[in-house]
């Protein structure tokens, strides 16, 4: 008996081991394609621009096409399995919008352009989809219409993200009014809302992990950004106070060059003047530390 327990245990230790290294190997071919994708579609581009914040929009704006695209698959195979005809459809007219706006980064675009771009096509799709599918506003919906607002804030400006939060008011509103009025609204063939109701944990993650590895890694470029703009900024002003210390001390050596060969000639006001000098240097020399420490 204890035998058997024994072999179940390693049996069991066996099989998540070989989990493990499945999914370790599965993150590691995604990364590689995701490094190998970045650089094709925006590496000249980022060698080309030399605004740091400009670069990060359009780091952002890769993250989220890339990643939407790779989420669309597994909510594809969720259509799939519900034959949902409409999201059938529409989520391949989505990959297609999002593969051409990885296009337009490629061509060296605009980020506000490929922007209000990504957000327009990530913004109404799903509001067409949401309103075939009974007027479903569960909260894969919600999280996908936030995403495209904030990347138009980001990648374009606050006007473009307020037309697009009317937008979704507005069809909010016709929503309520086909609710409150029990409007009967043409229904995609085989749409559930059981089916909905139970593959909303799933799509919610997938969605929330989409959210904040484009998100996440967006404010995180933002902050190794100025962490390297700052550490420029000190090597500068390091450099500046190592010129002129240098500058300071070539002068003090001189002077008492000069103040020993007027010792050794007896002159004592050239000597004094000399004095003075090295002092005066000195004092300016000390002055550029006390200002290095400030800053």
């Amino acid at each position: 008996m204890n035998q058997l327990v024994r072999i179940n245990t390693i049996i069991c230790f066996l099989k998540q081991a070989l989990m493990a290294k499945h999914f370790r190997n599965a993150w590691l071919f995604t990364k590689s394609i995701y490094l190998s994708s970045e650089k094709a579609v925006i590496g000249n581009v980022l060698q080309h621009t030399e605004d740091t914040y400009e670069q990060a929009k359009l780091r952002l704006i890769f993250d989220y096409l890339f990643f939407y695209i790779l989420l669309l698959f597994p909510v594809m195979l969720l259509a799939m399995i519900s034959q949902n005809e409409v999201n059938m459809i529409l989520i391949p007219c989505m990959v297609t919008a999002l593969s051409v706006c990885l296009y337009l980064l490629r061509r060296g675009i605009a980020a506000r352009v490929v922007g209000l771009v990504t957000s327009c096509c990530t913004l109404l799709i799903p509001i067409f989809s949401s309103f075939l599918n009974n007027q479903d506003l569960s909260p894969r919906y919600a999280i996908v219409w936030s995403m495209s607002i904030l990347l138009a804030y980001i990648t374009v400006n606050i006007r473009t993200s307020l037309v697009l939060c009317s937008i979704l008011c507005v069809y909010l509103c016709t929503v309520a009014y086909i609710k409150i009025n029990g409007i009967t609204i043409y229904v995609s063939p085989g749409y559930s809302d059981a089916f909905q109701l139970m593959s909303n944990p799933i799509t919610v993650i997938l969605y929330m992990l989409f959210l904040i590895r484009a998100l996440g890694q967006y404010y995180r470029n933002i902050i190794s950004m100025e962490q390297q703009r700052t550490m420029e900024k000190q090597k500068q002003h390091l450099s500046l106070i190592n010129q002129n210390l240098t500058k300071q001390f070539l002068l003090v050596k001189g002077f008492s060059r000069s103040g020993k060969a007027a010792f050794i000639k007896g002159e004592l006001e050239l000597l004094e003047a000399c004095f003075t000098e090295i002092e005066k240097q000195c004092g300016s020399a000390i002055s550029y530390l006390n200002e290095a420490q400030e800053d």
